[in-house]
């Protein structure tokens, strides 16, 4: 696709819906630097969950900025997986899930997210009023080491 095409595509859209019609061809249209500048113009949580998903060519630093503005927590815990996956430090992911004070996030996060400080969720799970996020703590992980 020649350049000048790229950039029609995926420059800033005048409305939202031509950015997720942007994100759905991501697949056959190929990764581009402008639909990621497209990304972080438009400051979406779920835009910016999306394009980290579907191309590992994302530049997930700078997504990230976007992602912890996020009132929606599942977002943060999602965009840790991918992150934590392709090897990147998600210990600022970490921070707002243990701060929220989820205890199923932060079961889920220690679970899931290669890179997860279980001694921080963990002693994070003890000073929550619930001890049963504990035993759920222990189960996931003892599923896990029993998957592998």
């Amino acid at each position: 696709m020649p350049q000048a095409m790229a950039q029609r595509a995926y420059s800033l859209p005048a409305d939202p819906l031509s950015l997720v019609e942007a994100l759905s061809r991501l697949r056959e249209q190929g990764w581009s630097h402008e639909l990621q500048l497209a990304v972080l113009a438009a400051g979406d949580p779920e835009f910016a969950y999306r394009l980290a998903h579907e191309a590992p060519e994302a530049e997930l630093e700078s997504l990230e900025a976007i992602i912890l503005r996020s009132n929606d927590l599942r977002i943060v815990f999602d965009f840790a997986v991918v992150k934590g996956e392709r090897g990147g430090d998600v210990s600022r992911l970490e921070d707002a899930i243990v701060e929220s004070g989820d205890g199923g996030l932060m079961v889920l996060f220690a679970a899931d997210v290669e890179g997860a400080d279980i001694d921080r969720i963990e002693a994070a799970l003890r000073a929550l009023p619930d001890a049963k996020f504990l035993r759920h703590l222990e189960l996931e992980l003892h599923q896990r080491e029993w998957n592998r």
